[in-house]
């Protein structure tokens, strides 16, 4: 890595993440911020890092450099948080980086017996069935395990929540044999949605329709948080048009809703030609 030296101060060699996290957090001499932080002053970083590497992953285009440096800086800031988290146990002797490596290792050999054991599987399918299984032992579930809809993490978003909800019925059978099946009953929800008026109804039956084509997305292998960040980008840069064409013309004022249009189709006509 010609040149990597150059970006650290007159004298000091690169290292790794564990040492310098660990002189951040040095008594004395550490930084004064470093150390004031503990595991919940540092949630919020987590959530934001994590959010800006969906970003990375949805404007990413592999190949190109600009977007693979964006996506590999912003798994490094993402990287950075754990390694904090790690250091602040190691700091009251709980545990530190090496042995979250050693944890996930354990279990990704653990759960992986057709790889690292002798066993064999038919396809990804049978992988994920096997992987519940290791993971019910792991939890010492044996016969007395939870509902299927329980223990689905808090944290998720709703949309996360529905995939997984939608997963978790996939595997015992409560699915749609086929994609048309997903896709009728999205059109049915869509047809109940408009054929309300009740506003409490509205709420419930736009949710049955967000429901619907998260799982339809799931059936087709989309990630819905990947496509809406995705299409938000493009709205944002066929509106920059939008709003440079009312900007030449004097501003807002002196463009109505068909002229905002045109701009618009012009603008979605550039960018798909």
């Amino acid at each position: 890595m010609a040149g990597l030296g150059s970006r650290y101060p007159q004298g000091m060699e690169p290292t790794t993440l564990r040492a310098v996290m660990a002189a951040l957090r040095k008594p004395e001499t550490g930084c004064p911020w470093d150390l004031k932080q503990d595991h919940q002053s540092l949630a919020r970083y987590l959530r934001e890092e994590a959010a800006e590497v969906l970003d990375a992953l949805a404007a990413h285009a592999p190949g190109d450099p600009a977007t693979e440096a964006h996506l590999c800086e912003e798994l490094g800031d993402l990287w950075l948080q754990i390694a904090f988290h790690a250091q602040l146990a190691a700091d009251r002797g709980a545990w530190d980086l090496h042995e979250v490596e050693r944890t996930v290792v354990e279990k990704l050999v653990r759960r992986h017996p057709h790889v690292f054991a002798e066993v064999s599987v038919d396809g990804a399918d049978e992988v994920l069935t096997n992987w519940a299984a290791i993971k019910r032992e792991e939890k010492g579930l044996h016969g007395g395990e939870p509902r299927l809809l329980e223990g689905i993490p808090a944290s998720l978003s709703p949309m996360e929540e529905a995939l997984e909800i939608g997963r978790r019925c996939a595997k015992v059978g409560f699915e749609w044999p086929d994609m048309e099946g997903v896709l009728d009953k999205v059109k049915e929800e869509v047809a109940e949605l408009q054929a309300e008026s009740d506003p409490v109804r509205v709420e419930e039956e736009f949710g049955d329709v967000l429901f619907s084509l998260m799982q339809w997305a799931r059936k087709k292998g989309v990630d819905p948080d990947t496509a809406l960040r995705r299409q938000m980008m493009r709205f944002k840069g066929r509106f920059l048009a939008v709003e440079d064409d009312a900007r030449s013309a004097g501003g807002w004022e002196f463009r109505n809703l068909d002229q905002m249009e045109a701009a618009w189709q012009a603008a979605k006509r550039k960018a798909t030609s």
